[in-house]
Parts: structure tokens; sequence; C-alpha cells
């Protein structure tokens, strides 16, 4: 019964979610991770693992076997996680452009969505009040040829 209520938890969740969840749970750094993956006889560096649990990458299968073999977790997880994380790719375009951003400055994921939607909303606002200063021109315009 235990097993159903952790794959019922993995059903919803994305290869992100998974990762770092699995790792979080152990206290791992991402270079125990490596040293144990190697001990797997898997080599791979801290910034493979990083970009998985960001989701710039995702694990090939020979990787999800060994990261299943590493916190004794059915590979089918994973593999449910990983299409999880590919249709919700699918759903948010924009969602790439920010983890990108996120990993190449350092900054967490919730603070680069929050920075992308400021910029979004102001963005909007500037454009708003660019058009109202425009059409205020051209209502002018049209006052003066009366």
């Amino acid at each position: 019964m235990e097993e159903t209520k952790e794959e019922l938890k993995v059903e919803k969740r994305t290869l992100e979610q998974l990762l770092k969840d699995l790792r979080e749970e152990k206290h791992w750094t991402y270079l125990h991770i490596v040293e144990e993956l190697y001990k797997l006889g898997l080599s791979v560096d801290e910034k493979k693992v990083k970009k998985w649990e960001i989701g710039l990458e995702y694990p090939e299968i020979d990787e999800i076997y060994k990261l299943s073999e590493l916190y004794f977790v059915a590979s089918e997880n994973f593999i449910m996680a990983k299409t999880n994380s590919y249709q919700e790719g699918l759903a948010s375009v924009h969602a790439t452009l920010i983890k990108w951003i996120c990993y190449l400055t350092g900054i967490s994921l919730k603070i680069g969505y929050i920075g992308f939607y400021l910029i979004i909303t102001l963005a909007v606002i500037g454009a708003l009040l660019y058009f109202v200063g425009e059409l205020d021109k051209v209502v002018e315009m049209g006052k003066d040829k009366l």
C-alpha cells in the first residue's frame, strides 16, 4: 500500500522535481551524487546533474537505470517523470528560456519566474503608456485640423 502512495506522487512530478526531491531527502550535494554514480559505473559531472534537476537536459536511458540503482526507485518512475517533464515543457515554452537564464546566472527558478513575469508586466505597462501617448498626439493633431 505504501508503494502505491509513492507511485502516485511520482506520476504527477516532473523529472526535475523527482531528482531534486530524492537528492534533498538524502541531504546529498551534487558532488556526492557524482561520486555515487561513479561507483555505479557512470561518469557524469556536477553540471550535468544540476542540468537534470533544472530541466535543461534529461538523463539518457542508461543514466536513468543508474539513478534508479542509486535512489532505489523503479526506473519506470523516472521514465514516467521524464514524460511529465516533456508534457509540461510543451505547455510552457518560455520555461526553457527561464531555466537557461537561471542556470547561467545562478539564481533560483522561483526568482527567475518572478523576474520574468515582472519584466513582462512592466513591458505591457510601458507599451500601454506609449500607445496612450501616441493616441494623445493623434487626438491633438485632429483638434488642430478642426
